[in-house]
């Protein structure tokens, strides 16, 4: 073969941006076979090897040729391999959960590049471009998402201004990501759309079956199992056509969590062994320890406790076998789990006491803590419903406390909706009813604005069940109820349980309301337009009245509230309000709240563009009149279009 070096490497970097990965492998060992290699040749060799091996899977085997190339670096102009190789380095640490050694990896390029970018280097701003975007990688798996952000956006930033689609598709996946990572979902999608489609124009199938993959994981975060399914399957069926084994596997464990989610525990943990096979003749101990971790949590689902002491016994195997800590609290939580199924108090403790310890340690990766958090938090709910402790209260508080904060720290409003959620839960329980519900707007109002519809669904839906308590709940606040009779009530330990099922929500099914009344007032309260959809005279003056009054007060008390709806109950019905001023905007309803909810605003939102109609509602509260008859009719006629058919 007469190829020089250069064009054979080159040959090589092409296989690698279309993922074909066997054949790069295939050209690099009929180079290596010519024995040609020069010192220069012999480190650009090894870092090739390296970075395809990082590609499907062989982290061990592609950190052993980066550091192999780093001890060849000797010369000056080797600046840029040496960029090359730490990078691979960095990326191999990262991939075996080694976090730490993968951050003083990365942190070496940077006095490399400036030093190169002084003396205009050609060749650098791509080494510059990939070292952010694995920086970006270790600050998100740090959990800093807003330093992750900072360094993706400047690798993407560069990767633009080179014209690089591969890469520029690439870094908007790792975007994806983060969003997802935060709540964003809507935001998160559009980042996978836009790297298909790049990715589609450049033609790499695994990099394709990567967005597929990260779109169906966006459809399980909402709780669209049946569509997620649909693309886990396509990203599979490239992944097995192109041949990669690593990404096989990870399809197979994508879709075993949809099962689980499901509730179908065979099928899930069948996906899950098969996940497994292929992880273990790779050799990643971290994946095999994270599916063994899933291969536990679908047994104890399934109530196989013999099945799942059997995959924790291979996981402490695995956790022998490698130093890594990450590992070390999988394991932990893993044993956690099965403790916490004996009746024996004994056990328990001993699960109370190996959570805490993953809280005292290093944060490794902030799910894990998670994780954690909310098991030690169900233990302490059964203990107080036991005790009715008030202490083991307070410390139940902490938890969700420090649930808080790491929602906060990482900008997650996925997990910021929930803690609101728990958090609501823990206000009924003091009695803080005006609290209770206040929390609950807001994690309904995070949720809904981003795109966690089956989240916001559920909120909703205890925001429905709260209402329809709150007599019981005011009883429990004048007769002084002990901690116990309100934990008893409290759905607190149930949504202590939905949050540890994979920290997952499956919302109930939507049932449309029955509407009642529409009501558009002034600020001071007076109607200025009604509409009744109850036939006859079922709805009587008195009642009518009860509204009007339970309305006004509303307005006089609560109208700085704009932006947020609010819902009272009166008798069987809810109100709905909507201030938007100098306007309130109320629906009156049975039944359940939430696509009332969208309705209200959907109809505030059009009368607010409405030029003619909002004007001529503001000429009936200056002059005190009605509203014209083509208003109303106008009015008629939208309410018509967002209601449902009754309406």
């Amino acid at each position: 073969m007469d190829n020089s070096p250069l064009q054979i490497f080159t040959q090589v970097r092409t296989y690698i941006d279309e993922g074909k990965y066997d054949e790069a492998l295939q050209e690099l060992d009929r180079f290596e076979k010519r024995g040609e290699l020069n010192s220069k040749a012999n480190i650009n060799f090894k870092i090739l090897k390296s970075e395809v091996f990082n590609r499907i899977g062989k982290y061990e085997n592609a950190l052993s040729l980066a550091e192999e190339a780093l001890e060849k670096c000797k010369d000056p102009e080797d600046c840029l391999a040496i960029l090359d190789a730490t990078n691979e380095t960095a990326y191999s640490f990262w991939r075996q959960g080694k976090l730490e050694e993968a951050t003083k990896a990365i942190l070496k390029n940077e006095p490399i590049i400036t030093k190169l970018k002084n003396q205009k280097v050609e060749g650098v701003k791509n080494r510059e471009a990939r070292t952010h975007r694995i920086k970006g990688v270790l600050y998100h798996t740090g959990g800093d998402l807003a330093e992750a952000e900072k360094s993706y956006r400047k690798s993407l930033s560069i990767w633009e201004e080179i014209g690089n689609k591969q890469e520029i598709s690439s870094v908007l996946n790792n975007l994806g990501v983060l969003n997802r990572t935060k709540g964003e979902l809507h935001k998160a999608l559009g980042y996978y759309q836009k790297s298909l489609f790049l990715y589609k124009e450049v033609g790499n199938k695994d990099d394709i079956a990567t967005s597929l993959n990260n779109i169906g994981n966006i459809f399980r975060y909402q709780g669209e199992l049946e569509e997620a399914l649909h693309y886990y399957k396509q990203s599979l069926s490239t992944w097995e056509e192109i041949g990669n084994s690593q990404f096989v596997s990870l399809a197979f464990y994508n879709i075993g969590e949809v099962y689980q989610q499901k509730g179908k525990f065979e099928t899930s943990i069948r996906y899950f062994k098969q996940s497994l096979s292929l992880r273990e003749e790779i050799g990643n101990k971290q994946d095999i320890a994270l599916t063994l971790f899933y291969l536990i949590s679908a047994s104890l689902d399934s109530n196989n406790m013999k099945s799942a002491q059997r995959f924790l016994d291979r996981l402490r195997d695995v956790e022998s076998f490698e130093d890594n800590a990450f590992i070390s609290q999988l394991r932990k939580i893993s044993e956690a789990a099965l403790l916490k199924t004996s009746p024996r108090m004994k056990h328990r403790v001993e699960a109370q006491e190996l959570l805490q310890k993953v809280l005292e340690e290093e944060i490794i990766d902030h799910s894990l803590t998670v994780m954690a958090l909310i098991g030690l938090s169900e233990l302490l709910l059964e203990e107080l419903k036991i005790s009715g402790d008030q202490e083991i209260f307070t410390l139940l508080r902490a938890m969700v406390s420090s649930l808080f904060d790491i929602a906060k720290h990482q900008g997650s409003h996925n997990l910021l909706a929930k803690t609101y959620w728990l958090q609501s839960q823990i206000a009924l329980v003091d009695l803080d009813l005006l609290k209770a519900r206040d929390l609950l707007n807001k994690a309904q109002e995070i949720a809904e604005s981003k795109g966690l519809r089956k989240l916001a669904i559920s909120i909703s839906s205890d925001h429905d069940l709260l209402l329809n308590q709150l007599s019981d709940w005011e009883n429990m606040v004048n007769k002084k109820a002990s901690l116990k009779e309100r934990l008893e009530f409290a759905q607190l330990g149930g949504l202590v349980v939905k949050l540890i099922k994979n920290g997952e929500i499956t919302s109930p099914e939507i049932v449309n309301e029955e509407p009642v009344l529409l009501i558009i007032l002034s600020e001071n309260g007076i109607p200025l337009y009604t509409k009744n959809y109850v036939e006859g005279s079922q709805l009587d003056g008195v009642l009518v009245g009860g509204f009007l009054s339970a309305i006004i007060k509303f307005s006089q008390e609560t109208f700085a509230s704009e932006g947020s709806i609010e819902r009272i109950k009166h008798q069987e019905y809810t109100l709905l309000l909507r201030a938007k001023k100098p306007f309130l905007f109320s629906y009156i309803i049975k039944g359940q709240t939430y696509s009332a909810m969208q309705k209200l605003e959907a109809l505030t939102r059009i009368i607010g563009t409405s030029t003619s109609v909002w004007d001529d509602l503001l000429r009936a509260v200056k002059t005190s009149k009605t509203i014209s008859a083509g208003s109303k009719n106008m009015i008629d006629e939208l309410a018509k279009m967002v209601f449902p058919s009754k309406a």
